[in-house]
């Protein structure tokens, strides 16, 4: 007979279990001496906390609940604020914004980091909205106070100082941001003029994409790119020496062009930061108060940046976050910087907020008991005042992926009395596991969206017209100029070369574009030069952009056959240049806090674009933050959740573990978990249940079975 669900002994650990403990025991250490620190939420010290600021007009304490009060209130020392999900962190950001106004702090000693602009904005313009309606004083009701305060991304920060600060630190201010794809573009360029690989071998040379992203993850993670090929790309460690020697040809590229990628960025702020002392006393002296949003999330580089800002007692540090939802390593960021916060500051404070206002009880009894599985973190346990239980989550496992979809739809169409199709969400582990599950919802005519696809930024038509502008800008952007150049029918990428070279050695001008000998490689020389010399001469970033685009339009209709629907972007790009009046800050718009992602819409045919009753199909990265009223979590068959590649890494596996509880925790009122009872595929062939599941107490989750025929090579078991 199967084992059943609940049966885990024939789940395999993972095997450098040992080899991490050196690292398990420092981590574990770090977080008892901070619980040690836990500030808890008593009556008479918020009272008296309160009392001893009598002219406050805001009313905090009916406002907040007593750890959200204590955590807005606090605002001297260093401080760790661990939010649960659903636990209103954004809420206790906007407060605390307004109490330090409220207390005197000047908006301009204020530094607010976030991982969006968006999650920026939000926090300033509620504040501005609380601190107006209360009257607070003219300035802050008009919004001219809050305005002063200091906001945005890591990036967006680091990018306004070093041209701000560029006289002192010596750089060059009008530097070009390079954005994945730009890097990408400019290590594929660099590699042919060099020639790599310089010796043949049976091992193919790394494409251009995986080559940016070891560069980057080296840089990120403090990893030898030695060290990290022969861990993680062991296929091209033949190659080794070369990508070594390219990694330093791409720096020296980019110093020499005035060309900066997003680690350039951050990495640049923090070398100074670091051996510059009168830089970091001024930015010591600038920002007294800092606020970080979602400190789980951070890096290496962008932990250092923040200490070394708050190297001096003097500076005020609160870091909001929630070590359970530490899901993206994969894009460098490091679990370890939020446990090891009071290893960092062993001075700091800890506070907890574990009333969750998002789901209901027997949600929440599930996802605690999720949390308890996760090997290492802060205590917790997340509770609901709400007064209606609620259905525990189901799971249900179906023959196959086509019956998972049925059965996901079936349910969507039986709820649907009770919601609308956008409090419903599909979230998978990674986006192909949508496939059948869309199949089936346009046969059944269910709208939906499906978040992610390629981002505006990256596709290709506009990083063409962008191309144009960074030119104007900066002239020294050879990668720029090679992807104008290459469009034109006649000019390759030794041409292009050549071209570039002479427009750098003629201080960039752009006359070697109408010299014979390359004049007469294509006849859209001439129009170029004559476009470049227009828009270099205009008055606002919209003509610039419309000149580009009379220019660009011709083109894109030879290139591409689908180009009336490309064109249908540069409606964004030119309402987004209405909104700049200058080149650098268009550009710095677009690089640090581009257009949301794309979305492809799809299912019912008769509903208009204007409606926006869709559901949401997801991949769980692309959740996190997000809520539904009913969510289906997919394909939860170990080996897929968790994903096979995790399965022999025991830090992988746990962040496998809190994906599936950051899906999980998405739930307002209603969760399925579903799997199909296999998955097979070139990785391997899966049939047990996720042991996320399987490692839950049974009273947790309701089981559903679906009847199936007994036949002499099925087991009727459902198990």
């Amino acid at each position: 007979m199967k084992p059943t669900i609940f049966d885990t002994h024939h789940y395999t650990y993972p095997q450098n279990f040992v080899e991490m403990k050196p690292k398990l025991v420092r981590l574990e250490r770090a977080i008892e001496k901070l619980e040690v620190n836990l500030i808890s939420a008593e009556t008479d010290i918020l009272n008296q906390r309160l009392a001893s600021h009598l002219g406050l007009k805001v009313d905090y304490a009916s406002e907040l609940n007593a750890n959200q009060l204590l955590a807005a209130t606090t605002i001297e020392g260093k401080v760790l604020v661990i939010a649960g999900a659903g636990s209103g962190k954004t809420k206790t950001l906007t407060y605390r914004t307004s109490y330090l106004i409220e207390n005197g702090v000047s908006p301009k000693e204020i530094l607010l980091l976030t991982f969006t602009r968006k999650a920026a904005n939000e926090i300033k313009g509620r504040a501005k909205t609380l601190l107006a309606s209360s009257r607070i004083d003219d300035d802050v009701q008009e919004g001219k106070g809050l305005n002063e305060i200091t906001s945005g991304t890591f990036h967006s920060f680091c990018n306004m100082v070093l041209r701000q600060y560029s006289g002192l630190l010596g750089i060059n201010p009008r530097f070009t941001i390079l954005d994945t794809g730009d890097s990408e573009d400019a290590i594929d360029l660099i590699s042919k003029e060099k020639k790599y690989p310089l010796k043949i071998t049976n091992q193919a040379f790394p494409r251009k994409k995986t080559l940016q992203k070891i560069f980057s993850t080296s840089r990120n993670r403090r990893i030898l790119i030695r060290d990290l090929i022969e861990s993680s790309y062991p296929d091209i460690a033949v190659h080794i020496p070369t990508i070594e020697q390219l990694a330093i040809d791409f720096h020296e590229y980019k110093r020499a062009n005035h060309l900066y990628d997003f680690d350039d960025i951050i990495g640049q702020v923090v070398r100074h930061l670091r051996n510059n002392d009168k830089f970091r006393g001024l930015l010591q002296s600038q920002y007294r108060y800092l606020m970080v949003d979602e400190y789980q999330d951070t890096n290496i580089p962008q932990k250092e940046l923040i200490d070394l800002i708050c190297q001096s007692e003097s500076v005020s540090l609160m870091v909001v976050g929630d070590d359970n939802q530490s899901i993206y390593a994969f894009r460098g960021a490091n679990y370890e910087n939020i446990l090891l916060f009071g290893e960092t500051y062993p001075d700091a404070k800890l506070i907890k907020l574990e009333q969750n206002y998002r789901s209901t009880p027997a949600v929440l009894n599930y996802v605690n008991a999720l949390s308890e599985h996760i090997t290492l973190g802060y205590q917790k346990q997340l509770y609901s005042e709400a007064p209606i239980e609620g259905v525990k989550p189901t799971f249900c496992r179906l023959s196959n992926e086509t019956k998972e979809a049925k059965y996901i739809a079936d349910n969507v169409l039986a709820l649907k009395s009770e919601y609308d199709y956008k409090d419903f969400a599909v979230l998978c582990r990674t986006s192909f596991q949508s496939n059948y599950i869309q199949l089936e919802f346009m046969e059944r005519r269910i709208p939906f969206i499906v978040v992610g696809g390629i981002k505006f930024i990256e596709r290709r038509h506009i990083k063409d017209v962008l191309a144009f502008v960074k030119i104007l800008y900066n002239p020294n952007d050879t990668i720029s100029w090679h992807r104008i150049l290459t469009l034109f029918k006649g000019v390759g990428a030794v041409t292009a070369t050549r071209l570039t070279q002479a427009i750098t050695a003629h201080n960039n001008s752009f006359e070697p574009l109408l010299t014979a000998k390359f004049a007469k490689k294509s006849t859209q020389l001439a129009p170029l030069h004559a476009v470049l010399n227009k828009a270099s001469q205009a008055d606002s970033v919209e003509t610039i952009i419309e000149l580009i685009l009379e220019f660009y339009i011709p083109i894109l209709k030879i290139n591409e056959d689908n180009w009336r629907e490309r064109s249908e972007d540069f409606r964004v790009l030119t309402n987004l240049a209405i909104e700049h009046d200058s080149l650098d800050s268009f550009l710095e718009n677009l690089a640090l806090d581009p257009p949301n992602d794309s979305v492809a819409t799809k299912g019912m045919p008769d509903h208009g674009e204007e409606d926006n009753d869709k559901l949401t199909i997801s991949t769980i990265h692309s959740a996190k933050g997000l809520e539904w009223s009913v969510v289906f979590v997919n394909s939860l068959v170990d080996g897929m959740m968790p994903h096979y590649r995790s399965l022999s890494d025991f830090e992988e596996l746990e962040e496998e573990r809190k994906l599936f509880y950051v899906a999980c925790s998405r739930a307002k009122h209603r969760l399925f978990l579903t799997a199909p009872d296999y998955f097979s595929s070139y990785s391997g062939y899966f049939d047990k249940a996720s042991r996320f599941i399987a490692e839950l107490p049974k009273d947790k989750v309701k089981v559903e079975t679906i009847k199936k025929p007994i036949t002499e090579n099925h087991d009727p078991v459902w198990w």
